[in-house]
Formats: structure tokens, C-alpha cells, sequence
């Protein structure tokens, strides 16, 4: 991994705040799909934040400064504060080759609509759910309704091919916008007795789609032909050029 802060090496001071927002996006050939989103994202958790304006064109310069020339990465953009902007480019990631085993927990996140800095309990029950064999912890509102995994948007799939998301305080991901636009997508209160009448369900990120095994003993069937649906008009969704 390279980090750069203002198109210069990072130091330890520039990374030393817990305090800030971020996105995170895969890079292909130097395109990101939904890059407009991200920029757009930025610029209103900062104004939240920092009460700036982040300039899109700041950030596309400086995120292609850090890659490089490099075509295939990962690539986070944090703000730590309301002037420097850090950019770091790792390996690409790829999505679980399998479908995953979520469990339960009673937690939100804080301010669930900014993608903050600061995610030590969302880490550490994911943690503690895969020692208990779990692939990733589900977070679920005091009254039960399910919401996001710890790192994902969660989707379910109706037998018409639409989407349903569970209506309840989580991130407005980016991927999740994607689906949003390209696939019929509602709205409502999913609770875990509620998930065996769906006909699959997925997870839903930066780093892409993976279909949903089980949620906590319930299985879930396979979404087969529904999810590649999905995946088929998501992939259909231009590449933007950084």
C-alpha cells in the first residue's frame, strides 16, 4: 500500500486523527464505476463535517496522482480534516468466492449515513461473529429490524427480480445506489422472521456482490438466475475514468 496526503508521501501525522470520513472504490483499467457518486458523497459529508466544499476535480487529480499509472487497485479517499485529502492505492480486492454466513447483533452505527472514521465496535463484532464461524456480523436495530453488515448493504430478492433493502439506519452505499438505479428496488422493515419469504439475498459494495448463505440459523435459497440479473444490468453501468 502508498498513501499520499496532498500528492505528497503521507506521514504519521496526517494519518494520526480517528476523526473524519472516507470512500472506498475499486479501479479497473483506471475507471471506477459510480465515480460521480463518490465525489458527490465527499462533498456532502465534508460540508456535514468540515462545513467545506470538497471539490470533485481536487480529488479526481489527487486520486490520479497516487495511482500512478497504476490501471487495477483499491483506492480510499479520507478526510481527516476540512483541508488535507489523503489518497491510498493497495491491491485490487475481489468479492468472497462463496456465499456468506451472517449473524446477528444488537448495534448501529453512529451517524450510519456518513462513512466515518472511527468503526471500532462494526470491526469488532465481525471479528467476534467469524470466531464464532460467521463469515460477517449483521447489524440489527433494538427492535429487531435487520439493517447492514458490517461492511455492506444487504439486499433482498422478491421472485419478480426486484430488490427490497431493509428501511433502517445504515449507509447509502454506493454499489447499493448502482443496484438502486439499474434494478427495481422498495423499501421496508425486514425483520429476521421476514428473510425465509425472500426468494435470496445478497451483499452489495465497492468490492461487488455476494450472494447470502444463511442469517444467523435461517437459510436463505440460492439466488440463482435473480442475482445474476442484478449483476448482469450492474455490470452494464458505465466505467468513469479518474
Amino acid at each position: 500500500m502508498r498513501i499520499e496526503t496532498d500528492g505528497r508521501p503521507a506521514t504519521a501525522a496526517d494519518l494520526f486523527s480517528t476523526y473524519g470520513h472516507f470512500t472506498a472504490m475499486q479501479v479497473r483499467d483506471g475507471a471506477v464505476q459510480g465515480f460521480s457518486n463518490h465525489l458527490d458523497r465527499l462533498d456532502a459529508a465534508h460540508r456535514e463535517l468540515f462545513g467545506r466544499q470538497l471539490p470533485g476535480e481536487r480529488v479526481r487529480d489527487l486520486v490520479r496522482h497516487a495511482l500512478a499509472g497504476t490501471a487495477d487497485a483499491s483506492v480510499r479517499v479520507l478526510l481527516r480534516d476540512a483541508e488535507q485529502v489523503s489518497v491510498s492505492v493497495a491491491e485490487p480486492h475481489h468479492p468472497p468466492a462463496t456465499p456468506q454466513r451472517l449473524r446477528s447483533v444488537r448495534y448501529l452505527r453512529p451517524f450510519p449515513h456518513l462513512k466515518h472514521l472511527g468503526s471500532f465496535a462494526q470491526l469488532e463484532w465481525a471479528r467476534r461473529v467469524r470466531l464464532d464461524g460467521y463469515d460477517d456480523a449483521l447489524l440489527t436495530a433494538p427492535d429487531g429490524a435487520l439493517a447492514e453488515s458490517s461492511i455492506a448493504n444487504l439486499g433482498f430478492l422478491q421472485d419478480d427480480g426486484a430488490v427490497v433493502w431493509p428501511d433502517a439506519p445504515q449507509l447509502h452505499g454506493i454499489a447499493m445506489q448502482l443496484v438502486e438505479a439499474t434494478t427495481p428496488s422498495t423499501r421496508r422493515v425486514v425483520r429476521r422472521d421476514d428473510v425465509a419469504a425472500f426468494a435470496g439475498a445478497f451483499l452489495v459494495n465497492s468490492i461487488g456482490v455476494v450472494a447470502v448463505a444463511s442469517i444467523d440459523e435461517v437459510p436463505l435459497p440460492g439466488p440463482g438466475p435473480l442475482l445474476a440479473g442484478v449483476l448482469e444490468r450492474l455490470a452494464a453501468v458505465p466505467w468513469e475514468r479518474v
